[in-house]
C-alpha cells in the first residue's frame, strides 16, 4: 500500500484556491480557501523547520470564502509525521471531527510542499488561474 502524500493548490483570482490533500485515492478538498499564498509559504517554513531536525507541533487555520474554518494540525517526532485536518461538527457541542489524516515522513512531506510550492508558483509566473 503506497503512502504517498499529495498536496495540490489551484490558484484563483484574489489570493484564494481550491486546496487538496491526498493520500491513496482519499482525497479532501478546501474550496475556495482565502489567503492561498499565505498557506503555501506556511508549509514551506514548517518543511524547512523539519529539514533542520526540529521537533514541531504546527496549527494552522484555513478559512474559505464563505467562513467555514477548518484546522491544519501537523506533528513531527523522530522522524514521524503526523497531519490531521479538523472541521467543527456542527453541533452545539462545538467539537471538532477528523476529515482528514496522513502518517509518514519528513522527508515525504517535504516532498509533498515542495510539489505545493512548485504549483504555486507556475500558477503565479504563467497567470494560469481557475474559474471560481
Amino acid at each position: 500500500m503506497n503512502n504517498h502524500l499529495r498536496l495540490n493548490i489551484y490558484l484563483m483570482r484574489g489570493n484564494r484556491a481550491c486546496l487538496v490533500f491526498k493520500k491513496d485515492g482519499i482525497l479532501f478538498r478546501v474550496n475556495r480557501l482565502v489567503r492561498a499564498l499565505e498557506f503555501v509559504a506556511e508549509m514551506e517554513l514548517l518543511a524547512k523547520g523539519i529539514a533542520a531536525g526540529g521537533m514541531q507541533e504546527f496549527y494552522y487555520e484555513l478559512v474559505d470564502d464563505r467562513g467555514v474554518q477548518l484546522v491544519f494540525e501537523c506533528d513531527f517526532d523522530l522522524e514521524v509525521l503526523s497531519l490531521c485536518l479538523w472541521k467543527p461538527d456542527g453541533k452545539a457541542s462545538g467539537l471538532m471531527v477528523r476529515v482528514f489524516s496522513w502518517v509518514g515522513s519528513g522527508n515525504d512531506f517535504r516532498k509533498a510542499v515542495r510539489d505545493l510550492t512548485l504549483m504555486a508558483g507556475c500558477a503565479r509566473m504563467f497567470r494560469v488561474y481557475r474559474k471560481g
